[in-house]
């Protein structure tokens, strides 16, 4: 029974780690119940978080019917209107919904990135494979090769270990740059991990390609030392293929959206759809 009940935690756990429900869970109940507070506050205690619910309803759009209300009520100075505390209750439920969407989006990119990073690992688990079972099977070296006319497993894990190295660089480069963010889900961790496996795949697939018609200006290494710094260097070259994913993680990592996400986030669902018993939210 432990051990059936233990195993089930373990499952629990990974699911809601995996599909945020323990963190996307808790915060949308908290965003429900500030709303909730501030719907049944009096006008005169709901009007002081006025400024608070603006600053947050940045992202929305500037022709948002609750944000047009809530400043028009702020504009007037009346705060003894009645409106006051389900406008700002709307404003606010709506500001909570982007970022909501910005959270769910953090999670699903974290998620491809792992899937990703999944593939990619078992990639140089089958390249490995097949140059420990077939040695010249992947020609990493031909001249420069130590001690043996054709490379195998040695000669190429030690080029996908090299190849790592240089994008290792890449990454701790990058690591002391970056400062904190408000990410819940660690993706500035798997952004930077991702580069690992493919560095290890550059430097294998940059020294099969080197002298070739898919690299002209290039030769092939001489020496096994050479063979080993080219590794290094197509490892670190894997920057050209991973700059979409740091901007795209830039772009979800930033505290507020960039213009073209906040023009994708118009189009979160009005939060007073999503619940019940908020008709009277709408304006």
């Amino acid at each position: 029974m432990r051990q059936a009940a233990g195993n089930h935690n373990i499952r629990w756990r990974f699911g809601s780690w995996w599909n945020g429900l323990a963190y996307e869970g808790t915060l949308t109940s908290l965003h429900a119940a500030e709303v909730a507070i501030i719907k049944l506050s009096q006008p005169a205690r709901a009007w002081t978080q006025i400024d608070a619910v603006l600053a947050l309803a940045g992202p929305l759009c500037q022709r948002d019917p609750r944000l047009a209300l809530v400043e028009e009520l702020k504009r007037k100075d009346w705060p003894g209107d009645e409106r006051v505390p389900w406008a700002v209750a709307a404003l606010l439920e709506a500001a909570y919904a982007v970022q909501e969407e910005r959270a769910v989006r953090s999670r699903n990119f974290r998620n491809r990135l792992i899937r990703a990073g999944s593939v990619l690992t078992l990639l140089l688990v089958v390249t490995v494979t097949v140059a420990w079972h077939s040695a010249g099977a992947i020609p990493v070296c031909t001249s420069g090769c130590p001690d043996r006319e054709e490379p195998g497993l040695r000669e190429v894990g030690l080029v996908m270990l090299l190849g790592m190295l240089g994008a290792a660089t890449h990454v701790a480069g990058r690591l002391q740059k970056m400062g904190g963010s408000w990410n819940p889900y660690n993706l500035p961790f798997y952004q930077e991990l991702i580069k690992l496996p493919i560095g290890a795949l550059t430097a294998v697939i940059g020294l099969l390609l080197v002298d070739t018609e898919w690299l002209p200006m290039t030769e092939a290494p001489d020496s096994w030392h050479d063979v080993m710094a080219s590794a290094v260097v197509f490892g670190l070259a894997q920057i050209a293929l991973t700059r979409s994913i740091d901007q795209r993680a830039e772009k979800i990592l930033a505290s507020d959206p960039d213009p073209e996400e906040a023009k994708q986030l118009e189009k979160v669902p009005d939060p007073d759809n999503r619940a019940q018993g908020t008709s009277e939210f709408t304006v």
